[in-house]
């Protein structure tokens, strides 16, 4: 289940069928995080030897 954290502090989880209507009805009291990368990026997916392509 998806977590949005708002400007008051207070942390919601929200089911994914309501999501989009949570987004727009709260858009300005979410909080946007950018987390930091830690270390290099892994191969892509679809190099990746063990994935399938459909």
């Amino acid at each position: 289940m998806p977590t949005a954290l708002l400007k008051n502090g207070e942390t919601v989880q929200v089911p994914v069928e309501e999501l989009e209507q949570f987004i727009q009805d709260n858009e300005e009291n979410i909080v946007v995080q950018h987390v930091k990368r830690r270390g290099k990026l892994r191969k892509n997916l679809a190099e990746a030897e063990n994935v399938t392509n459909y």
